[in-house]
């Protein structure tokens, strides 16, 4: 779902993830020099949307910001502290998201992949980032307990939840039954990929939420 905080918030609060992303860009957009062995740049600009000069400036400020080569989850979450993130699930939330190998730090291939998907990534690898933070267990499918998880946490950041298009949700559990209303076509009280991918598609906040970086 899109949307935001009823007092007069940008859409970048009710997306913590993506504020996460506009620091970074920040922070990594500033050398133009690089680091990566020719290989691993080609790899990455195949697997990115990045072109190989950007990848070189970004790996060298990467390696600046970071010595040891990985971003700790202590680090990253301090970074969503700052930017005003500062609920521990959705700040664990957000990290597990980035930490593709759930190793417990995020290395340049997951950062530089995740932060493609979410800047210059098509719908379906937007739609396919999103449902992968709901989907709490990565059994393949979002419940209605992950979802209000969820939810709840978000109001608590912004406050009542209205959407792009100016609907307002009094409480998480009047958007979560929204949600599976639109998004379970099947009924059977859980959300697949292709239930959430055909739904999204459907809804004018969720495709409007899609285009905020492209």
């Amino acid at each position: 779902m899109s949307f935001q905080g009823e007092s007069d918030l940008t859409a970048h609060k009710a997306h913590p993830s993506l504020l996460l992303l506009c620091f970074w860009i920040t922070c990594i957009m500033g050398n133009q020099q690089g680091g990566l062995k020719r290989e691993e740049v080609e790899l990455l600009h195949k697997q990115t949307h990045f072109d190989q000069k950007e990848l070189k400036a970004m790996y060298k400020q990467f390696k600046r910001e970071t010595p040891t080569g990985t971003i700790g989850k202590v680090e990253f979450k301090e970074v969503m502290k700052q930017m005003g993130v500062s609920d521990g699930f959705l700040q664990d939330l957000i990290f597990g998201v980035f930490d593709d190998n759930k190793d417990g730090a995020i290395n340049f291939q997951e950062f530089v992949c995740a932060l493609s998907i979410m800047t210059r990534g098509g719908p379906d690898e937007k739609l396919g980032f999103a449902f992968s933070m709901y989907d709490l267990d990565g059994n393949g499918y979002i419940t209605k307990p992950e979802m209000a998880l969820i939810m709840e946490s978000f109001y608590k950041l912004v406050g009542p939840l209205v959407t792009f298009s100016g609907k307002k949700y009094d409480s998480p559990a009047q958007l979560v039954d929204e949600f599976f209303d639109q998004m379970d076509i099947n009924g059977d009280g859980k959300i697949s990929f292709d239930e959430y991918k055909i739904g999204a598609l459907k809804n004018p906040d969720i495709i409007q939420g899609l285009k905020l970086f492209s």
